[in-house]
């Protein structure tokens, strides 16, 4: 999985050697020596991650994973250290950190890590643009044209919505095909799944 790297360290050889390393790797990277430079910078609308020390000068790197949660859309988070603190691995996972690695971290390890927050993070992503699509073709229905949906969802017929809503067989199918128009699909189970909430919305670290 491709995608943004934010790698966040204080030690300038870690970094830049890290940096190094992950673009050969194939990501995008944008380093940063403090969680103050890179707490204001936007996370990109691609797959991205957030890799940052946990002990940083000034902010700390559980006080940015507390303060991008208030401020960006979520991202998942991994966060190294140079020892493991049970203190800082639980304050971690509790905001939502999918990773804790120890220092020095094996690139193998990290290379799952990332990919694994990516991939999570796409399916968020995926889920978001879902879920602004079908909240635009709800809007495109008439009132009628919701009710019938509704009901069609729930994998009602034309003479159960003929019956529930005192229509004619005929007005019935009208309403159908007008929903499955608006929905840009062909079938009843094409509209079942594209009017599920959500889809792709695996849980990610929250930021």
């Amino acid at each position: 999985m491709r995608g943004t790297v934010y790698l966040v360290e204080d030690d300038d050889g870690l970094r830049e050697s890290l940096s190094a390393y992950l673009t050969f790797r194939g990501w995008e990277v944008h380093a940063f020596c403090s969680a103050d430079d890179f707490v204001a910078v936007p996370i990109a609308s691609t797959p991205s991650v957030v890799v940052t020390d946990v002990k940083l000068p000034g902010m700390s790197g559980l006080a940015l994973q507390e303060k991008k949660r208030k401020i960006s859309r979520p991202v998942p988070f991994v966060f190294m250290s140079g020892a493991l603190s049970v203190t800082d691995g639980v304050a971690a996972m509790k905001g939502g950190a999918l990773d804790f690695l120890v220092k020095p971290v094996a690139p193998e390890q990290l290379d799952t890590a990332l990919e694994h927050a990516l991939i999570l993070d796409a399916e968020f992503l995926a889920g978001q643009r879902h879920t602004a699509v079908l909240a635009s073709r709800l809007e495109g229905l008439s009132p009628r044209e919701r009710q019938v949906h509704a009901l069609l969802v729930r994998g009602t017929n034309n003479t159960q919505i003929m019956n529930a809503l005192g229509i004619s067989i005929h007005t019935a199918k009208q309403y159908k095909s007008a929903v499955l128009r608006k929905f840009e699909v062909l079938t009843l189970a094409e509209l079942i799944d594209a009017s599920r909430p959500e889809i792709g919305s695996g849980q990610i670290g929250q930021a």
